[in-house]
């Protein structure tokens, strides 16, 4: 069976399928068989992440029982597996209710880009997976969001492996990683900071971790990656001077 896990959040715009897709290739950097679901089938995104705008076979056509979600999957240029949702208004109706049967097919660890939010369909995706990552930002908003989501998994008697920080600035306005914590009663185990490198891998529809390895965000999200299957990552020496030499 697989390893399951679902990348959750109280609202959208929090970096949840940035952090999806880039948890997803450094899990496969690291020799992991993975792939990447978007299970949020109106609001997808996941594939323009990855410069796919068009493809025959998507999630809805695995939950409308059309096809097995073995053909479903397609590679990225990376390495990276993923299996898109649809972005055309007339795919957007979808039952995600059978969504863990699909997703039992697959091999290895599956990471799922959930939809936002505490509405049925978030319920339901949340129900397909083992374990759970809370994404948030450290503003009191989308935290107190972050909060809410947290206790329904809870509720659902989920493994809530932990919440993820992310658009970090250290600015005093922001909530300490503490607090965060307090509010949500979960470890943070990632802080991934603010990064243009972020913005420009969007742009550039490669994942920052590999279009931009040393840079911060990357660093993170592959320290939480080595995390998740009980390993360490030391960054790289001398990126210091990778920086200065420009090769980030």
């Amino acid at each position: 069976m697989p390893k399951i896990i679902g990348i959750v959040s109280g609202k959208g715009g929090t970096g949840k399928t940035v952090s999806s897709i880039n948890i997803a290739l450094a899990l496969h950097q690291f020799g992991e068989e993975v792939v990447v679901v978007d299970a949020d089938t109106t609001a997808s995104s996941l594939g323009l992440h990855l410069g796919f705008y068009t493809f025959p076979n998507k999630l809805q056509d695995v939950l409308n029982d059309e096809i097995d979600i073995n053909r479903a999957i397609y590679m990225h240029h990376t390495g990276l597996k993923l299996v898109p949702s649809s972005i055309d208004l007339d795919s957007l109706s979808a039952d995600v209710s059978n969504l863990r049967l699909s997703l039992n097919k697959l091999e290895g660890t599956v990471i799922v880009d959930a939809p936002p939010g505490l509405d049925k369909d978030s319920r339901a995706v949340l129900d397909a997976c083992d374990e759970i990552i809370v994404i948030t930002n450290p503003e009191i908003p989308t935290v107190a969001n972050a909060v809410k989501v947290a206790r329904m998994a809870a509720d659902m008697k989920k493994n809530i492996l932990g919440v993820v920080i992310t658009r970090m600035k250290n600015a005093p306005w922001e909530l300490r990683p503490e607090e965060v914590e307090m509010m949500c009663e979960v470890p943070v185990i990632g802080i991934v900071p603010e990064d243009w490198n972020v913005n420009k891998s969007i742009f550039d529809k490669v994942p920052v971790v590999a279009q931009s390895p040393y840079s911060q965000a990357a660093i993170e999200y592959k320290k939480l990656a080595a995390r998740l299957i009980g390993k360490t990552y030391e960054p790289p020496k001398y990126m210091g001077l990778k920086k200065l030499l420009r090769m980030i």
